[in-house]
């Protein structure tokens, strides 16, 4: 295997740790330590080069806290400065580690991830009778330091850009996991030996990527299997014969070993491809993808309290719309247009203090129809003493303007248009039509006070 070295004077470059800034703070901008960071950024650089030339950078200490869900797993963030330090090393090491990745491997890399994985998994499966599925016991916490530092000298030889990698991997903080003992350990090893790296760092995702890359070639090449796809520590083997997987499992246990990582026994089998493999947050079979359902029980629970966090006024609609979208894109990968269609009817956000979940999501939408303007003058029209917001299935993001063709007082016809306003939601003039309804009771001029904004599809 080829080594790389004079890496240093580009990592410790001026451009690159501007673009190493550059990168650490996307969507992040709003954030107090990285305005603080921004507000002085030519000085921390330079102070950032200056620590990093003599050797007497030191990262700082991490920020941790727990999730719950899917499991509980220990999430730490490092510093702000410390995290453009790992986007300067990046910037050096990714092109050489995409080099020698696998290209069945498809975790942390470009025009790679989560969907492509299930799109190659999906045609994998329209070839192949079984599959063998496997998963790492606690991947990130199992992660053996010297194991790792062992990987980093096959391909770096540049001792500065080595002295970096050691420090950010021996500053790891304190990782939660199971106390194995491997052939050849005595009673100690385990407590002898630190492991464990960060979920949270960037260059925990790519260590952890590279950590893997020779089992992904061992399969491969070793084992003979090419139907194969990997993303992070879940790792599914397809093939015709089904005592050819299971003399994989055993080989696969024992390769493990080796890098002292631990199989997981309960999510290590073989089953047919046609009663379908779940992977990567879907339900695969060779025809079509459906989402988990935990999955969807986790986004509804997240959507209720949405709900509850806006009618209180905790959230606004900036932080909405992007978890909704973001949902959207993920689902929309999958078979799974009527889900949308069904859950997009939970998504209606109100400040009216009143209580929205006391019918079902199918009477609420009845109830925001009748309220539209019709054709009958003697219709009445439900008070809104506050704005209320639905999203509309289907819709994109935009900035651009909406030109009203109707406005409506809450008995009254004929107003006149006010004029463009911007455009809710991403609803375009295209693709429907806005109604203004503003409360007080019929014959008011439109004046100060809340309106409520009312989206409607309508026929091309």
């Amino acid at each position: 295997m080829k080594r790389y070295g004079n890496l240093w004077d580009k990592l410790i470059s001026w451009d690159n740790l501007v673009l190493a800034a550059h990168k650490a703070q996307r969507g992040k901008r709003g954030r107090s330590e990285v305005q603080r960071f921004n507000f002085f950024q030519e000085m921390k650089l330079l102070r950032l080069q200056e620590e990093l030339s003599d050797g007497t950078y030191r990262p700082g200490g991490f920020r941790s806290h727990w999730i719950s869900r899917p499991k509980p797993r220990l999430i730490s963030a490092a510093p702000y400065r410390d995290r453009v330090v790992h986007h300067a090393l990046m910037n050096v090491l990714e092109l050489i580690l995409e080099r020698h990745f696998h290209p069945n491997s498809y975790a942390c890399r470009k025009e790679k991830g989560s969907h492509a994985a299930a799109n190659r998994l999906q045609d994998l499966m329209k070839h192949h009778k079984y599959a063998l599925q496997c998963d790492i016991r606690k991947f990130f916490p199992s992660i053996d330091h010297e194991i790792l530092k062992e990987k980093f000298r096959r391909l770096i030889k540049d001792r500065r850009v080595l002295w970096l990698m050691d420090l950010i991997v021996d500053t790891s903080n304190e990782q939660p996991g199971d106390t194995i003992w491997f052939s050849g350990d005595n009673l100690f090893t385990p407590v002898e030996r630190r492991h464990g790296l960060p979920i949270g760092n960037l260059t925990s995702q790519w260590f952890a990527n590279w950590y893997l890359t020779e089992l992904d070639h061992y399969i491969t090449s070793h084992l003979g299997i090419g139907a194969y796809v990997r993303y992070c520590d879940d790792f599914i083997l397809l093939h015709e014969d089904r005592q050819k997987l299971k003399q994989a499992r055993t080989a696969v246990k024992k390769r493990l070993s080796i890098d002292r990582l631990q199989a997981h026994e309960n999510k290590m089998f073989i089953r047919p491809v046609r009663s379908g493999l779940t992977f990567v947050g879907y339900r695969i079979w060779h025809s079509h993808r459906l989402l988990k359902k935990e999955n969807i029980r986790q986004f509804r629970r997240r959507v209720s309290w949405m709900r509850k966090a806006y009618a209180d006024a905790r959230i606004d609609l900036d932080y909405i719309k992007p978890r909704l979208f973001s949902w959207m894109g993920h689902a929309q990968q999958a078979d799974s247009y009527r889900l949308i269609r069904r859950l997009s009817r939970e998504w209606k956000f109100s400040r009216d203090g009143a209580n929205t979940q006391s019918c079902s999501p199918r009477r609420q939408l009845e109830q925001q129809c009748n309220q539209l303007p019709g054709d009958q003058p003697q219709q009445q029209h439900a008070l809104q003493s506050e704005q209320q917001h639905r999203v509309p299935f289907g819709s994109a993001l935009s900035t651009d303007l909406v030109q009203n063709h109707q406005v409506y007082g809450p008995g009254e016809r004929g107003f006149e248009s006010p004029g463009p306003i911007p455009a809710l939601l991403g609803c375009k003039s295209a693709g429907g039509r806005i109604y203004l309804m503003e409360p007080g009771g019929s014959g008011r001029q439109y004046a100060d006070g809340p309106v409520w904004v009312r989206f409607s599809k309508v026929a091309a």
